[in-house]
């Protein structure tokens, strides 16, 4: 007989239930030990039903299901029980708890479903599982079953916090495992538990560093300096020899921790939206950014370090699919932390005041601010939530917006995506959300790769490569897919914008689309012609051209990009006629300096002043130090004839006027530069002595007015006789000359 009575309606933690032993009745508390069933819960297991090989162990999946059936039977038992036995067994029964949290743990989430066992019964057995594990947390934060079974709400809070029965990590494993098919229920759950004892707001808060520094841990792992498994000093001698290699083993735990942290999160701020200003963490947005720029290109390059070969190419799709997950679900976690102040400018419009909506969007635009520096990580943020819509939509709702910042953020957007990824926003009202998902369950889900992925808001332009350009991809493809041919590969390259991971998921996964999935695979790749491009011209047109230039370089007809900087209008000018005017331009010098000035580094400052401040000292160290233990100087015996010989000379330049003196310091071999006027006096003079001191034939004389001297009119009169013996003089009188001698008929 069940000794449950409460007809007064007492909560449970004060209601004492009337039980006779051997007739003494007696009272027992609801809440008590004694209705504890001495009863043992097992723990979930992960099913090994394959050996290395790929065959099927022997009595394996047997022993699962077996396993898993007993864990039903134990939960179905759990939740039939009445209120105070139910809640009697899950305080003073930890086993019960204990299986749980191993279910909580080790069951596949979303992007670990598609390495379960592809076997129907399994699968069947572990959603029933999953059913009532939900089912019993559901009871756990309910206080009131019915008027009679019910307790209080703060010493529900207090049953649960003081004796572990929800923690945050249980919290999280719980929103990872049913967060995405259950939502609404989780979100039930939470919204119960945080309203039933508010002290695990508190400490999801306290969680927040915890992640920064997981997080981290994983990104030094990456960075260029060697990581320790011990915390001690050591030299930096040992740098290169003691750091721990990444393994691929290890690469993969370190996807999966990544993808688990931002998965994980992201959908417990889905389910309970009211923990988001929890997160708003400078440096756990920080972090996110830093790991998506940094730390995810590294795995990539990493990862095909360790498994692109033939050996484990199925493992390096696996993982290349994981990281390809792991971005999507980082951008959008970012997106829910960083989007969350417009949401709640959205949803209160009505209330807020002014100050506080321009608050909530300079936080938005603050926390942009520090993402756009990183380029790889803005990229795709922009492509699947387009800043300018955000910006826009900010603008209308508050006008006050600071648009010297709206102006910058979206600049630098734009230049760090390039003009050819820039893509037009079609409507902002029909976004449809990203949802990341196992690429073997098909559903509503995108595509993995966050590449491939495109929002259906977002038209992309179509992007050109160069002939070399789109040889160097082909060849990139061809590397992994061998038997696929040029032309084919190069028509699926076109499709996706010649985005090479795109077209390799994509025919790896089967789902091209129809109009490339019909063509033949090994098609070959066949050279343009250009004369079918001047056909194509002509039939447009519906007239023939008939010109020399067609298909030339420069004919916009066939040609959708001309080198403009070859051409030009009449004769073309270069900016410098000779080498002159390029040595003598200073335009950059002028520019350069402008530069430099701003710092003080230009001195325009000439001073030729001589300058004597070392002249008082002895810096050749000519003069003899006053040392009382220092040598005396010894003039070399090689010297003394040069100086006895200047000795002797002493006396006779005393005797020598001043004026003597200046002369022979000029005519010495000291004189550095000589008068001119003297040189040319010399020279003159050995002219003439050449010359025997003949007169010069002097015709010029002074000059006119002044008269002319004997010598110089007989010079006149000598050159005007004797200038027909050369050049061609006197050429009339030679031609007289000749006809009279009969030479040239008259």
């Amino acid at each position: 007989m069940e000794p449950f009575q409460n007809p007064d309606f007492i909560p449970l933690e004060d209601l004492m239930l009337k039980v006779k032993t051997g007739g003494i009745a007696d009272y027992v508390p609801a809440l008590d030990e004694k209705w504890v069933e001495e009863r043992y819960f097992l723990h979930y297991e992960v099913p090994n039903i394959y050996s290395n090989n790929g065959c099927e162990i022997m009595g394996a999946k047997e022993h699962w299901i077996e396993i898993m059936s007993y864990m039903i039977d134990d939960l179905k038992w759990v939740l039939s029980l009445p209120f105070y036995r139910f809640w009697s067994n899950i305080v003073f029964n930890t086993s019960i708890l204990d299986a749980l949290v191993s279910f909580l743990q080790d069951a596949p989430p979303f992007y670990a479903l598609e390495s379960f066992p592809n076997d129907s019964e399994m699968r069947s057995i572990l959603e029933t599982l999953r059913h009532y594990v939900l089912l019993v947390f559901a009871r756990l934060v309910t206080n009131k079953e019915s008027p009679t079974e019910h307790m209080t709400i703060p010493f529900l809070g207090r049953l649960l916090y003081d004796n572990f029965i929800f923690t945050v990590p249980i919290i999280y494993d719980l929103c990872q495992l049913y967060g995405r098919e259950n939502e609404k229920a989780v979100t039930r759950i939470l919204d119960s538990l945080f309203k039933i004892q508010p002290l695990y707001n508190d400490d999801v808060e306290r969680s927040v560093p915890y992640l920064v520094k997981a997080l981290s841990n994983v990104e030094t792992r990456f960075q260029d300096r060697p990581i320790y498994l011990s915390g001690e000093a050591v030299p930096l001698s040992n740098g290169q020899n003691d750091g721990v290699k990444i393994t691929l083993f290890a690469l993969e735990d370190m996807i999966l921790y990544v993808l688990d942290i931002s998965s994980t999160i992201s959908t417990f701020l889905k389910n309970y939206p009211a923990s988001v200003k929890k997160y708003h963490n400078e440096n756990f947005i920080n972090k996110i950014v830093s790991i998506y720029e940094n730390t995810i290109p590294e795995m990539y390059k990493k990862l095909n370090e360790l498994a692109y070969n033939e050996e484990n190419l199925t493992k390096f799709i696996e993982l290349r699919h994981r990281l390809d997950v792991t971005r999507i679900e980082l951008l959008h976690l970012y997106r829910t932390i960083v989007h969350e102040p417009m949401e709640k400018i959205h949803q209160k419009l009505d209330i807020l005041t002014v100050e506080e909506i321009k608050e909530q969007v300079d936080d938005y635009l603050n926390f942009l601010s520090n993402a756009i520096s990183e380029k790889e990580f803005i990229t795709d943020y922009h492509q699947f939530y387009p800043v300018g819509s955000d910006l826009e939509e900010l603008s209308k709702i508050c006008p006050e917006l600071d648009t010297i910042k709206r102006n910058y953020i979206l600049q630098a957007v734009y230049a760090a995506i390039g003009d050819s990824q820039i893509s037009a926003v079609v409507s902002s009202s029909d976004k449809n959300e990203v949802v990341a998902g196992p690429s073997s369950v098909q559903s509503n889900q995108p595509s993995t790769s966050s590449e491939n992925v495109i929002p259906e808001n977002v038209i992309q332009e179509p992007v050109r490569r160069s002939s070399v350009e789109v040889a160097s991809l082909v060849s990139e493809v061809k590397d992994i897919l061998g038997h696929l041919g040029e032309g084919f590969i190069q028509m699926c390259l076109k499709h996706y914008n010649y985005n090479t991971a795109a077209v390799i998921n994509s025919i790896l996964e089967h789902t091209l689309p129809p109009n490339l999935s019909k063509l033949d695979v090994s098609l070959p790749y066949i050279p343009p012609d250009p004369e079918e491009a001047s056909i194509a011209v002509d039939n447009d047109i519906g007239v023939e051209r008939l010109n020399v230039f067609d298909n030339d370089e420069f004919d916009i007809m066939t040609r959708d990009v001309i080198d403009m900087s070859r051409v030009h209008k009449g004769k073309r000018k270069d900016k410098y006629k000779n080498i002159n005017e390029l040595l003598n331009d200073k335009s950059e010098v002028r520019k350069v300096s402008d530069i430099y000035s701003k710092y003080s580094l230009v001195m325009d400052d000439y001073d030729d002043e001589y300058d004597d401040t070392y002249d008082s000292h002895d810096v050749r160290g000519t003069a003899q130090d006053d040392v009382p233990d220092s040598r005396s100087f010894t003039t070399p015996r090689v010297l003394l004839a040069k100086e006895k010989h200047s000795t002797e000379s002493e006396d006779e330049k005393d005797s020598d006027s001043d004026g003597e003196n200046n002369s022979n310091e000029l005519d010495g071999r000291d004189c550095f530069v000589q008068n001119p006027a003297d040189l040319r006096a010399k020279a003159e003079n050995r002219r003439q002595a050449l010359r025997g001191n003949k007169p010069t034939n002097d015709v010029a004389g002074k000059p006119k007015g002044q008269g002319q001297d004997k010598d110089v009119t007989i010079n006149r009169d000598k050159k005007n006789t004797h200038k027909a013996t050369r050049a061609n003089h006197n050429r009339r009188a030679g031609a007289q000359w000749k006809q009279r001698q009969g030479m040239i008929p008259s």
